[in-house]
């Protein structure tokens, strides 16, 4: 006799509805409750798995990571790699949940987007995981049509969505009370010439920190020096010809440390003693030369571990209401402030 959802329903005390779209493999049922339902129709079917989960089981469900990739490169580059340690992240935990990886660049091309988003939409893919770290907040509509379980890492771009990012306002707070502590008033933050997330965080942060030291914001207080190392360096250059040294520099993102360093090599300017620096994000000691310098630790893995749990839990159903969350940034004190 053959089962009847109403029955399903009945028994578990949960939606018809609820128990059409699991026997149908529709989307909008939580895993956990999906398995329950194929679990109840094998029970009152005497024990024999049923034709529709033996060829669900058959399907191997996938967690699609999409990185958006307008060429900026900001977390890869070819000086160092920040995604390879959170790729690691999500590839080992995506595997812990059951599920296979599936990964996909795009660009703002539109084609690339609605192919993307139809891909993130059929039926074996668990969840989504929207790395948007060079995407900013007018991008983001297409993106909503994607009807899976989704997190946002890298950015906060919605209401309705998981977001997981820095709380780059506090960290450059921070390291501009630290710059005043130990005696540096003229402070300049060198800047990315792109206006990302992070970094207008980072920059807001600044100018908090400049407000709560009572100290002047000027025209020149940020300077949006380059995004590659090698035009950060040429112009890094060309400012320390036209400029007098500040007490301190703050800089925004590994590449604008990097160039505004080998600018500092070259011309000889001795760290800390003519000048202090903080950079955001850690760097090895041999791109540092002669001296530690005093970075805002970034947790980048921390970050992609807290997406997963956010995902697993939505995908699991254990969670229906939205949440950001900011991870703290530790300054790591080096040598490189006065």
């Amino acid at each position: 006799m053959k089962v009847k959802a109403v029955e399903i329903a009945r028994k578990l005390g949960i939606s018809k509805a609820t128990v059409s779209l699991a026997l149908n493999n529709k989307p909008g049922v939580s895993e956990k409750t999906r398995e329950k339902i194929f679990e109840c129709l094998e029970e009152l079917n005497g024990g024999g798995p049923p034709p529709e989960k033996a060829q669900r089981s058959s399907i191997k469900k996938m967690v699609k990571i999409i990185v958006v990739d307008n060429k900026l490169r900001i977390i890869k580059d070819s000086e160092l790699d920040l995604w390879t340690d959170v790729f690691s992240v999500f590839d080992r935990e995506i595997k812990r949940m059951g599920y296979t990886l599936g990964l996909t660049y795009v660009s703002r091309n539109s084609r690339e987007i609605a192919q993307v988003i139809q891909e993130a939409n059929e039926e074996n893919v668990a969840g989504v995981i929207l790395v948007a770290t060079e995407m900013q907040p007018e991008h983001f509509e297409p993106f909503r049509m994607i009807k899976k379980p989704m997190v946002i890492y890298d950015n906060d771009l919605s209401q309705d969505h998981n977001c997981v990012a820095i709380d780059g306002v506090t960290a450059v707070r921070d390291v501009v009370d630290h710059l005043v502590a130990r005696g540096c008033h003229e402070i300049r933050y060198l800047g990315n010439t792109e206006n990302i997330y992070n970094f207008t965080q980072r920059r807001a942060g600044f100018r908090a920190g400049l407000r709560k030291n009572r100290l002047p914001l000027q025209a020149d207080s940020i300077v949006q020096i380059g995004r590659r190392v090698e035009d950060v360096y040429e112009n890094m250059m060309v400012y320390l010809e036209e400029h007098r040294l500040p007490e301190a520099f703050i800089m925004e993102n590994y590449q604008v440390s990097m160039g505004v360093m080998r600018a500092l090599r070259e011309k000889k300017i001795s760290v800390p003693r003519e000048v202090s620096l903080v950079g955001v994000d850690e760097l090895p000691s041999y791109l540092t030369g002669d001296f530690l310098l005093t970075t805002v630790k970034v947790e980048h893995e921390e970050r992609a571990n807290v997406v997963m749990m956010f995902l697993e839990q939505e995908i699991n159903g254990v969670i229906s209401k939205k949440f950001k969350a900011y991870s703290n940034c530790q300054l790591m004190k080096g040598n490189s402030v006065r």
